[in-house]
């Protein structure tokens, strides 16, 4: 339980538990994969990176975004309506196409991947292929296995 301090008398102090609307819900989390089209290059995702801290940063998720070139894999976790919300429309960007989503559920966990409104990596090899066919817990694992291998930008001072 949560607690704040609040003064009763100027020298009486006394711990009272925070209402209910301060407490930490459970986040949902939703990781995809998708490819880039072919009418798009692989030059726009540095747009799509841009955007996505914004507006993500608005909508309080966090995200890991792996590119290798030309599959992208990202994880959204935050508020179970806004990570919807976010996966419907990435699914309509047309920048993407084989839009599948690999895992979601309800977590108490927080920023299983990302550390920002959004991080990105880049896959150098294959590793992204392990995930085409995974679903569920088994694509959460495999994911898991893939962060020390991929060239990850480091956390920026301002988070």
């Amino acid at each position: 339980m949560s607690f704040h301090i609040a003064a009763i008398s100027a020298i009486d102090y006394v711990a009272l538990p925070l209402p209910e609307t301060h407490r930490m819900p459970n986040v949902y989390q939703l990781i995809y994969l998708s490819r880039l089209t072919e009418a798009a290059s692989p030059a726009c995702v540095a747009e799509i990176v841009r955007m996505a801290r914004q507006r993500n940063l608005a909508s309080h998720i966090n995200s890991l975004l792996v590119f290798d070139g030309w599959r992208f894999c990202q994880t959204l976790e935050g508020e179970y309506a806004a990570v919807c919300d976010l996966a419907d429309r990435i699914r309509m960007d047309e920048r993407h196409t084989g839009f599948r989503v690999l895992y979601r559920a309800e977590s108490t966990a927080v920023n299983l991947f990302g550390r920002s409104s959004l991080d990105y990596a880049l896959s150098y090899d294959d590793g992204l292929s392990c995930l085409e066919a995974a679903r569920g817990p088994e694509a959460l694992a495999l994911l898991s296995g893939l962060l020390p291998g991929l060239d990850r930008e480091p956390v920026r001072p301002d988070q």
